[in-house]
């Protein structure tokens, strides 16, 4: 009886198991994210952990978390800083043309152009981090990898965007839900791009 209770694949171990991953996973990558330069290897690394480990079921999440933090820092970093001052100009830039729409006229027309594509840009920064994760590049060639991976990959693309949207808009709101969001939205992302992944982990021989 006391093995069944206590047997590490019983169902109430194996769900603590998952919300122990969904707290500390989130928590890892909140605190790198709260220094603003690691938000990019912070975003690396919890992917990295997420592809490799978690979604097929390994262990050593953990272990790969820091181990991609150490690895991409620099490149994560530089990257990170462009996306936190691009999203800080495209917040600023929200805040006046919403302003300027609620004076009707054409302006509601351009706000809601700017939001759609909002959504785009969005997706497009959401390759960036699982990209540094994957190949080798410099900045430079990370940022130009991922634009023309968003742009082969559209539906892809804007299935972040709404995703990354979201998660940021919902963790503005409501702050509490920040403590969870990272970790689903990496576990949501992960499938969408490791299909498109697969055949260049193949060329380059690995799994």
């Amino acid at each position: 009886m006391l093995n069944k209770i206590f047997n590490p694949d019983n169902a109430f171990f194996r769900v603590m198991g998952v919300l122990v991953d969904v707290f500390a996973f989130s928590l890892m990558w909140l605190v790198c994210a709260a220094t603003v330069v690691g938000l990019g290897p912070g975003t690396t690394a919890l992917y990295d952990a997420m592809a490799r480990c978690l979604s097929k079921g390994n262990t050593g999440g953990y272990l790969r978390f820091w181990s991609s933090l150490k690895a991409n820092f620099k490149v994560g970093c530089l990257a990170g800083l462009l996306v936190v001052a691009a999203g800080y100009g495209l917040s600023k830039l929200n805040a006046v043309l919403y302003a300027q729409a609620l004076g009707g006229g054409a302006m509601i027309v351009v706000f809601l152009f700017f939001r759609l594509l909002l959504v785009v840009l969005c997706g497009t920064a959401a390759w960036i981090f699982p990209v540094l994760s994957r190949f080798t590049f410099g900045v430079g060639g990370l940022l130009a990898a991922s634009a023309k991976l968003a742009l082969a990959h559209p539906l892809v693309t804007v299935a972040l965007g709404v995703l990354t949207g979201a998660c940021v808009w919902v963790s503005y709101v409501y702050w509490l839900p920040a403590l969870v969001l990272p970790y689903l939205w990496a576990r949501a992302a992960a499938p969408l791009l490791e299909r498109v992944f697969k055949p260049f982990m193949e060329a380059q021989g690995e799994a």
